[in-house]
């Protein structure tokens, strides 16, 4: 049985869609113009940073509340399609919990102090603590020659948190 899409292209939209549309585009006209402002110089904008960002953990939070409803009206259903935008409701992945396998809990704990070691060889090459040697190879403790990480470096952020 193939289920068909809700197509809303031609959907006349309620009184309250209406009202929801024309307050997207009112959101949307805001922040145009809080961009302006900012690249103009009036509004600092790191002020402005702080207030979008708050904006979006706003609408973040109301679109969770709505989450819930939204996934049972889709479940089971065909796609909801709105202009070019399309909703469907996607089962969760599945994932293996291997908690209870002693032997892989012990080889990631293993793999864990592995990696705190050369971490810790990386941070004394870097001192100077460590001898490393041509080809990006330092000696251990016991004297064997290994391969020494490297640094890799995620994008930078701004963080934003309640003083």
């Amino acid at each position: 049985m193939e289920l068909k899409a809700h197509e809303l292209k031609a959907h006349k939209p309620s009184d309250d869609e209406k009202e929801l549309i024309t307050r997207k585009r009112t959101g949307k006209f805001f922040l145009d113009d809080v961009e302006n402002k900012v690249n103009q110089g009036f509004i600092p904008a790191e002020f402005a940073y702080i207030q979008i960002k708050s904006f979006i953990k706003l609408a973040e939070t109301c679109l969770k509340n709505i989450e819930e409803q939204t996934k049972e009206k889709l479940v089971g259903n065909p796609p909801y399609i709105y202009g070019e935008t399309q909703l469907s409701y996607r089962d969760g992945s599945k994932t293996v919990d291997y908690s209870p396998c002693e032997d892989v809990v012990k080889m990631g704990e293993h793999l864990s102090e592995l990696k705190s070691f050369y971490k810790d060889a990386l941070k004394g090459a870097e001192k100077g603590t460590v001898q490393v040697l041509e080809d990006g190879e330092f000696v251990d403790q016991n004297g064997e020659i290994r391969k020494l990480p490297k640094w890799k470096y995620n994008k930078s952020s701004i963080t934003l948190t309640k003083v």
